[in-house]
């Protein structure tokens, strides 16, 4: 009876247990949206909408709150409509079952020459397992120092 209960007890377990492989897919997808929006709307939504939510701009800027990091983006849309960005392998490392770190490597082209980075970089991401789906609780994103 007690074997019984033993394997029943790890079988529930194993059905409650996040699927990592299923996990680290919708991470990289929205990681991946995250980075090469143009829609200021749809990335601000992809973010955590607790007060704590920060990030830590190319420039070493620190911003915290939505409202804030909507507003440093906002400043940037004038040159959304000419740029594409691209992104590279996304690394996602779980931390615990609620929470993911995902590595992002990103290059920036003119839209009319989008196969040419000009820019280069990679984008940290602490994301968060919420009722609505995994959400950004804080960006960090580090730019290549440009070629002389």
């Amino acid at each position: 009876m007690r074997f019984g209960l033993t394997c029943l007890a790890v079988l529930a377990l194993a059905a409650c247990a996040p699927d990592s492989g299923n996990v680290e897919a919708e991470v990289q997808k929205l990681v991946r949206s995250y980075i090469t929006s143009t829609d200021i709307a749809a990335s601000i939504d992809m973010l955590d909408p607790a007060p704590g939510v920060t990030s830590i701009t190319g420039q070493g800027r620190i911003v915290r709150g939505r409202d804030a990091i909507k507003e440093e983006a906002s400043k940037q849309i004038a040159n959304l409509p000419q740029l594409k960005t691209s992104v590279g392998t996304v690394e996602v490392t779980r931390l615990g079952t609620t929470h993911a770190l995902a590595l992002a490597p990103f290059g920036i082209a003119p839209s009319s020459t989008p196969q040419v980075p000009t820019t280069q970089g990679t984008a940290t991401l602490i994301l968060a397992k919420r009722d609505t789906g995994w959400k950004v609780i804080h960006e960090h994103f580090s730019y290549a120092a440009p070629k002389p």
